[in-house]
């Protein structure tokens, strides 16, 4: 059985596909602990680089989820899910938004996406619900004009692209688009949350068998955008948007 490797985009229905796919390979599987990677930040920072905060701090936090990657594929786990950002050099393409050198033949890289709107206004309720801080606004509207809603809205770009997007976004931003749809184009299956059925199908093919199916993390009530609110978050997610597009267009041909 071919091993997998699922890169998690936060709430893009990952935690219930992710955990049946352990649960299909539940002899050699693992998630990357994100405790376990924020404790080594926190320690390397103390030693290192005493103070770091905000984007840097994330920045590190997501290079140890990388290293962690890559210690479970070489160990040989089969099957690793995680919030942690594509990185080519894992495949021995030779193209990389890291410091990973290796390849990793026998592994498919797979990945589920959602509309980035729907994924931006469901990602922020998801913080307002798990993770509470009375420095973020407590509406949607005002949470759309404070500093870290242009990264909530470009997590594709993030994960598959290597650049984060600010409210000062950056010349090279349509590069980071590019190498984000570059890299999907690579993957073995990109499914969407739309289509959950075809997303299940591709992974029996690739699990050479059934994929039970087990609900996790799910929201208490539907994802829901407000229409007055719409035209300022497309804006907003203008770069996931176009990624989104590009890997739809493909998967349809």
């Amino acid at each position: 059985m071919r091993g997998i490797v699922y890169i998690h985009v936060p709430k893009c229905g990952g935690s219930s596909f992710g955990a049946a796919l352990r649960a299909r390979y539940f002899y050699s599987q693992a998630t990357i602990d994100l405790a376990r990677s924020a404790a080594a930040v926190a320690e390397l920072t103390l030693e290192l680089t005493p103070g770091i905060t905000g984007a840097a701090r994330i920045l590190a936090d997501y290079d140890q989820r990388r290293r962690d990657l890559q210690r479970l594929m070489a160990s040989g786990v089969r099957c690793i899910s995680g919030h942690v950002r594509y990185d080519a050099g894992l495949r021995g393409t030779g193209q990389t938004t890291g410091q990973t050198t290796g390849s990793a033949p026998d592994y498919a890289f797979i990945t589920l996406l959602r509309d980035p709107v729907d994924r931006f206004v469901s990602h922020y309720h998801y913080l307002q619900r798990r993770h509470p801080d009375p420095t973020r606004p407590n509406s949607l509207a005002g949470f759309l004009t404070c500093k870290d809603a242009p990264r909530i809205a470009s997590q594709y770009l993030f994960y598959f692209g290597g650049q984060q997007q600010d409210q000062n976004q950056s010349a090279d931003q349509n590069r980071a688009i590019d190498t984000a749809k570059l890299a999907l184009a690579q993957f073995d299956l990109v499914g969407d949350l739309s289509n959950p059925a075809a997303f299940t199908k591709g992974l029996r093919h690739l699990t050479g068998g059934l994929v039970p199916w087990v609900h996790r993390n799910r929201a208490p009530s539907p994802t829901l955008v407000p229409p007055e609110l719409r035209a300022q978050i497309t804006a907003l997610c203008a770069a996931d948007i176009a990624i989104y597009r590009a890997t739809q267009a493909k998967m349809a041909a």
